[in-house]
C-alpha cells in the first residue's frame, strides 16, 4: 500500500512547485514525466485492479473475429485483433494504455491551468486510470471533446462521443454537454435542481417499490428484479447507504467550493463556469439515479472527471498567496483522505499489493 503515498508524496510535490515555484517551461517536462511514469505502470501491471479476471477471461476467449459478445464493438475488436497477430494480454494492455494517456494527456495540457495538480487529483480519484477499464477509455475521449465545445465544434464533439460509444454504450448521455456547457445559471437555481434530483430519485424509487404491490403477478416479479439492483453495489460490500454519504460528501465539497470562487470572481471565466456546468450535470445524473439504481450511477462518470480541471481552476483563481497555499494545503489533505479511502474499501485485495510483470 506504501507504493500509492508514495506516487501521492511525489505528485504532491510537484504539483507544490508547479502552484508556487516553477515556470510554464518545467511544469510541461514534469507533467511529461509525471504522466510517462503512470503510463507505464497501467500496462505493466498484473492481477492488480478491478475487473481483472472477466477482462483476460474474456481477452483468452476472443479467438477469431466478430465473436457475440457482451462487449461494445471497438472494445472487443482490439481484444479480438491483439489475441489473433500476438497472444499477449500485456500487449493489449499497451495498446489500451496508450490510448488511454494520449486522449488524457492532450485533454490535460489543454483544459487545466495546473496540468501537475490535475494528475494530483486523478491519482488520488481514480489512480490516474492505471486501473483502466472500458468506461475509462470512454471517458478520457469525452474529456478530449470537450475543447470542440469550446471550439463549437458540433461535428467534431459528435464524432467523439461516438468513438466513445465503441467503448461504453452510456457515453450517449455525454452529448448533452453541448448545451449544458454554455448554461449561465444562478447558484441558487444549480443548488435547486439538484436538491429536486435527489427527491426525485427517492420519490421514483419509493413508487416503483409500492407499483408491484398493486399491480403484482409478472409485473410486481421484473420490478423487485429491477429494485433489487439498487441494493447492489457494484461487489462493494458498503451499503447504498453509506455510498450515498459518501458520494454527496465528495461532491458537495468540490461543487461547494467552485460556487464560492464563481461567486467571487468579478467576471467569471467562461470555461470555469462550463467546467463546473458539466460537472452539476453530473452531480444531478449522480443523485437522480442512484437510489434506483447502483448501475446507472455509471451514466455521471464521464461528467465526473472534470473535477481534475475544475480543483486546479480553484487554486488558479485564488489571488491571495496566502490564501492559495491554505487552499493547496486543504487540497492535499482532502486527496489523501480520498485515496486512503479508496485503498482500504471494498476493493483492498484488488488493489494491494500491486503486481508487475516481473513479479508475476
Amino acid at each position: 500500500m506504501e507504493v500509492y503515498f508514495l506516487i501521492f508524496g511525489l505528485l504532491t510535490l510537484f504539483s507544490f512547485m508547479e502552484v508556487f515555484l516553477i515556470k510554464k517551461s518545467d511544469r510541461l517536462i514534469l507533467f511529461g514525466l509525471a504522466s510517462f511514469f503512470l503510463y507505464a505502470l497501467s500496462f505493466l501491471r498484473w492481477e492488480t485492479g478491478t475487473d481483472w479476471d472477466s477482462y483476460l477471461r474474456f481477452f483468452n476467449e476472443s479467438g477469431e473475429w466478430f465473436m457475440e459478445s457482451e462487449f461494445e464493438w471497438g472494445f472487443a475488436r482490439i481484444n479480438e485483433g491483439i489475441k489473433i497477430y500476438f497472444d499477449n494480454y500485456s500487449i493489449l494492455l499497451f495498446v489500451l494504455a496508450t490510448i488511454i494517456f494520449s486522449f488524457q494527456s492532450k485533454a490535460i495540457l489543454r483544459l487545466s491551468p495546473y496540468p501537475i495538480t490535475s494528475l494530483l487529483v486523478l491519482w488520488s480519484v481514480f489512480f490516474g486510470n492505471i486501473f483502466f477499464v472500458r468506461q475509462t477509455i470512454a471517458t478520457v475521449i469525452l474529456l478530449y471533446s470537450i475543447r470542440f465545445i469550446q471550439e463549437k465544434k458540433f461535428f467534431r464533439f459528435l464524432s467523439l462521443v461516438g468513438l466513445a460509444m465503441l467503448f461504453h454504450r452510456t457515453s450517449f448521455i455525454f452529448i448533452f454537454t453541448w448545451w449544458v456547457y454554455k448554461l449561465k445559471l444562478k447558484p441558487i437555481t444549480l443548488y435547486t435542481c439538484i436538491a429536486i434530483s435527489m427527491f426525485i430519485s427517492v420519490a421514483i424509487s419509493t413508487i416503483m417499490e409500492n407499483l408491484g404491490g398493486v399491480i403484482g403477478g409478472v409485473v410486481q416479479q421484473k420490478l423487485q428484479f429491477y429494485m433489487s439492483d439498487s441494493e447492489n453495489t457494484m461487489g462493494s460490500d458498503s451499503s447504498l447507504s453509506t455510498i450515498m454519504i459518501k458520494g454527496f460528501a465528495n461532491k458537495i465539497f468540490v461543487f461547494g467550493a467552485s460556487i464560492l470562487l464563481l461567486g467571487k470572481l468579478e467576471d467569471p471565466d467562461d470555461k470555469f463556469r462550463g467546467y463546473l456546468n458539466i460537472y452539476w450535470a453530473g452531480v444531478i445524473l449522480y443523485f437522480s439515479t442512484i437510489s434506483i439504481s447502483i448501475a446507472l450511477v455509471r451514466l455521471s462518470f464521464a461528467f465526473d472527471i472534470v473535477m481534475i480541471i475544475i480543483i486546479p481552476f480553484v487554486l488558479k483563481n485564488i489571488k491571495s498567496y496566502s490564501w492559495r497555499f491554505l487552499s493547496f494545503l486543504i487540497m492535499v489533505l482532502y486527496l489523501i483522505a480520498r485515496l486512503y479511502v479508496t485503498i482500504t474499501g471494498s476493493y483492498y485485495d484488488l488493489y494491494v499489493p500491486f503486481k508487475s510483470i516481473v513479479t508475476k
